[in-house]
């Protein structure tokens, strides 16, 4: 079973914040109640002690104003998505929750389709995140090893990767970034690294793969995806000829 983002419900109806830990949406969509709290002064202590990664908040002024706590917690901890839960539709509430960074405003009586499409959202920007901070420390760990024999170059094909990703990055694309014809980029390249960009590139993606399959939130398939790969069974061969495995013995640990 994957890792399931963390989830902390606010309602001071403590039956209503039973129901909502019950409703099996939560497991289907990848998440798990790990926290309760009935006011502001209790999501406070709670955010800091169990790091959720989505805050439902159930707006029940004046005990539980959900934009305040939106508020306050978003200052506390940054990374935390927000839906709001309300008994009453108020435009200018809505508004305000929104402006304070709620990705979601449900109205009760709340059928479960509706957090379904809530938790899809939410888990959506969840794993954005995440991904972009996987991608940052793999370029960071890459480096800390590439055998590079130029230092400025180093640090400069560094930042060009960091730069990269949410593109497929080709020897072409790369001595554009570079402002070199492609030819004699690729011959200053394996000079400098013992290596073509090509192979060099693809090290670095095998890395940033082996890094997303062991956080357990991500699918093979999702993986390849995410690397820009045309087939998961590629992907998985050319994750193979450079790690030594297959994605698939990442996944059972």
């Amino acid at each position: 079973m994957g890792v399931r983002y963390r989830v902390m419900i606010i309602d001071n109806d403590r039956a209503m914040s039973v129901r909502y830990k019950n409703m099996p949406v939560w497991q289907e969509a990848g998440f798990e109640i790990s926290s309760a709290a009935a006011s502001l002064g209790e999501s406070i202590r709670s955010v800091t002690r169990t790091a959720p990664d989505l805050v439902v908040c159930c707006n029940k002024p004046p005990m539980i104003e959900a934009a305040a706590v939106i508020k306050e917690l978003k200052s506390i901890r940054s990374s935390t998505v927000f839906i709001v839960i309300s008994p009453y539709a108020d435009a200018e509430n809505m508004r305000e929750c929104f402006l304070q960074g709620a990705i979601d405003y449900l109205t009760e009586p709340m059928a479960d389709e509706r957090l379904s499409d809530a938790l899809k959202r939410a888990k959506e920007q969840l794993d954005k995140a995440s991904s972009n901070y996987e991608y940052a420390r793999s370029v960071d760990d890459f480096f800390a090893d590439a055998e590079i024999s130029d230092e400025t170059f180093r640090e400069e094909l560094k930042e060009f990767f960091l730069s990269c990703e949410n593109v497929t990055a080709t020897t072409e694309y790369a001595a554009d970034h570079f402002r070199y014809n492609k030819d004699y980029f690729g011959r200053i390249f394996k000079a400098k690294a013992g290596m073509t960009f090509s192979e060099f590139y693809n090290r670095f993606r095998m890395r940033y793969a082996e890094r997303l399959l062991v956080s357990g939130r991500y699918k093979i398939y999702e993986v390849s995806e995410l690397l820009g790969f045309a087939s998961v069974d590629y992907f998985s061969s050319v994750f193979k000829k450079i790690t030594g495995r297959r994605p698939s013995d990442l996944k059972k640990h």
